[in-house]
Order: C-alpha cells, then structure tokens, then sequence
C-alpha cells in the first residue's frame, strides 16, 4: 500500500474505529459494590493498540468510550447499565461474604448481557474480582473475564469466547475517584481484521459517587436550621 491510501485509510479509520470497540473490555470498579440506595456515575475512555490490520505492515489502535450508571440494591449487590458504542449492557454485582464494610478486601462475581455490534449481537458476560480495602486513598482491583457474543440478526457473523485478566488501582474516595486499568484478552476476530488474537487495552475510568437522597436532604435541612451568626 502507497503513502497516500495508507493515510487514507488510517484517517478513516481513526474517525470509524470508535464505533468499532463494541465490548466491554474495561471493568472499571472493584469488587465493592454500591452502598444500599447510593448511585455512581462513571465513564471509561480505553485505547488498543495496533488492534485492527490494514495490510501486513501496517496496524491502526481502536478506541472508545463507556458510560455507566451502577445503584446499590443491598448491602452485598448492586446492578448497573452501560452505554457502549453501538450497543448497551445491563449488569448486576454481588459481593462474597459477611463483611460489608469499605475497611476490609471484597470478592464479587459480576454477570451482565445486552446488545453490541450495533445490534448484530447478544452479550452476555461474566466477571471474576477482587480489590483491597477502600478506607484509603489507593485501592488495588484485580480479576478475569469473559464474554461470548451470539448473532441475532441474519449475516451476522459467530464468533470464540473472549476471555482475559484485567488489573487496575483506585485512587481517591467513594465520591470521586480515578481508575488506571490493564486488561490483557484472548480475542480472536471471526473477520480476521486483527494481526494477533491477543488483545491489550489500557483504560482510565472517571467515577462519581452521591450521598443518599435522605441523607442529603436531612443535611440541607439542618444546614437551614442552624442559626445566624450576629
């Protein structure tokens, strides 16, 4: 391929690509789950590097953006529903267990199912974790997960199980916090766009916590009542 189509096609690959990353390769949470009646707010931007082969010199990344809203439902589960390029998936997270507090090391299973691949195909999900404590302003995560998809639509295309490790380290509070992660993945392409099955996506997570609503009400309320000062 000539200088000039190669940057074509690179051009219009970094326009297109994005609409592409149809997975959810980012976690982006530790094995914590939301406190009971409490509601996050988080979005995933992660990148792949020399994902996608345009000829046998030439690899371009993919890239994309997740968007995610998890609420708790107890004191050991909470669900959440993510917004994906071309797709969106619904999840629910439990945590192993009696210890309930953010002052000890968590266990959670997660499994999750939705549409992707701009409606070609169904996900479901599975994901194995565990993080450190969360009473500090570093918490470490870690775990595996794996995902099938299955044609819905006529010509969409079957394809392998995706299946990889994910590693990543929270810092900040349950209000607000920033997530540096690494998955390595087993991802084979049914359409043979990838130069190599192994996958690696970097990622960064943004989350934002909010008090109950009770809680907040109440500390408006007495916020009100406190007296004037002369």
């Amino acid at each position: 391929m000539s200088a000039f189509p190669r940057r074509t096609a690179l051009a219009a690959l970094v326009v297109l690509l994005p609409l592409t990353a149809c997975l959810p390769y980012t976690v982006g949470t530790s094995a914590q789950t939301v406190p009971a009646n409490e509601s996050t707010r988080s979005a995933s931007s992660y990148f792949a590097p020399s994902a996608v082969k345009l000829d046998d010199s030439v690899a371009a990344p993919i890239f994309g953006v997740d968007v995610e809203w998890r609420h708790g439902l107890d004191a050991t589960s909470d669900v959440g529903i993510r917004a994906l390029p071309g797709g969106a998936t619904v999840s629910y997270k439990h945590r192993f267990g009696p210890d309930t507090s953010h002052a000890g090391s968590a266990r959670a299973f997660a499994i999750g199912g939705g549409i992707v691949n701009w409606g070609e195909h169904a996900l479901i999900d599975v994901t194995l974790m565990a993080s450190g404590r969360e009473d500090g302003p570093m918490t470490p995560y870690y775990g595996v997960r794996a995902m099938q998809t299955i044609p819905i639509t006529k010509g969409a295309v079957s394809d392998q199980p995706t299946i990889g490790v994910f590693g990543g380290l929270q810092l900040g509070n349950r209000w607000f916090s920033v997530r540096p992660e690494l998955g390595v993945f087993y991802d084979h392409s049914a359409l043979g766009v990838r130069p190599s099955d192994l996958l690696v996506v970097p990622a960064l997570t943004l989350m934002r916590g909010r008090h109950r609503d009770g809680e907040y009400a109440e500390s408006r309320h007495s916020a009100r009542a406190l007296p004037r000062l002369p």
